[in-house]
């Protein structure tokens, strides 16, 4: 039985402070996808989740997506992680559902963007 569960894991990196870099990817792979651990999933942070049996056309196109389209990182009293709104579009005229403080928009560097500007 292990120590703790991958949402204790991502809740633990997720820490700003905690870890040396708390904006890593995190992809769950999981056999548990009812939608109660999937939003539980969201909320701790995760970046991409997939749900067992997957396959490796899967895996990939959620690697690829983390590497090449890193989404914002979101910070305000009760979240850190990353944004969780996919669509961007200035279509969307409902209410703003962030509860507490404004969010601090947080962008993160694509990864080959790192790898060219380290060479």
């Amino acid at each position: 039985m292990p120590i703790f569960d991958g949402l204790e894991l991502t809740s633990m990196i997720r820490q700003p402070g905690a870890n040396a870099n708390p904006y890593v990817a995190i992809i769950m792979l999981t056999g548990h996808s009812e939608k109660k651990r999937v939003l539980e999933s969201r909320d701790a942070g995760v970046t991409e989740f997939l749900a067992k049996p997957i396959s490796a056309k899967a895996l990939y196109q959620r690697i690829l997506n983390v590497v090449v389209n890193p989404r914002p990182f979101v910070k305000t009293k009760t979240f850190f992680g990353p944004d969780r709104r996919r669509n961007h579009g200035t279509s969307y005229v409902g209410p703003e559902r962030r509860k507490g403080e404004k969010a601090e928009m947080i962008k993160v560097q694509p990864l080959l963007d790192k790898t060219k500007t380290s060479m």
